[in-house]
């Protein structure tokens, strides 16, 4: 049941970064019509080539750190920590306010017991980045209250990984 709805909501994070993403690309253009491609894709494992060749296609869009941040949801999904690594890396390099994938590597280096001063360093930027959230208005795709919802749980994940990123280390 609990990994049923850890898929779930993965899945449901795939879906709101593909809508983020197409908002950052030219309606109509390549690159638009390749996303639109792999958001229509039901099936991760399929999505994942799709988003790889999307890196390659287009290595400059603006959309990349919702690709990155969508592989790393779908190996959270296969609980692979080595890809969570390696693609929430990228996500974090494109986008340093990227909470999603700053607890992701927290998380994945933590479980590793592996470059735990970074697994910290991660999950208090989390942690600050959603601070930050909360002086900010909602973005024009979430309604006030999804706003506050999406704040509350991104700092619960945040602070949850911090704790137990610091148990981890000492």
């Amino acid at each position: 049941m609990k990994l049923k709805t850890i898929s779930v909501l993965c899945i449901a994070l795939v879906l709101v970064f593909a809508s983020i993403a197409s908002a950052q690309v030219k309606a109509g253009s390549d690159e638009d019509k390749a996303f639109r491609k792999i958001a229509a894709e039901k099936s991760p494992d399929a999505q994942i080539p799709m988003l790889l060749d999307f890196e390659k296609q287009f290595p400059q869009s603006k959309a990349l750190s919702e690709v990155y941040a969508m592989l790393v949801d779908i190996y959270m999904m296969k609980q692979d920590n080595a890809k969570i690594i390696e693609y929430g890396e990228k996500a974090i390099k494109a986008d340093q306010k990227n909470v999603s994938a700053l607890v992701a590597v927290s998380r994945a280096y933590a479980m590793a017991g592996k470059n735990l001063e970074v697994a910290v360093s991660y999950a208090q930027k989390a942690v600050d980045n959603v601070e930050k959230m909360k002086s900010e208005s909602a973005p024009s795709n979430y309604s006030e209250s999804e706003w506050k919802q999406l704040i509350k749980d991104n700092e619960d994940a945040a602070k949850g990984q911090l704790s137990y990123a610091k148990a981890v280390k000492q």
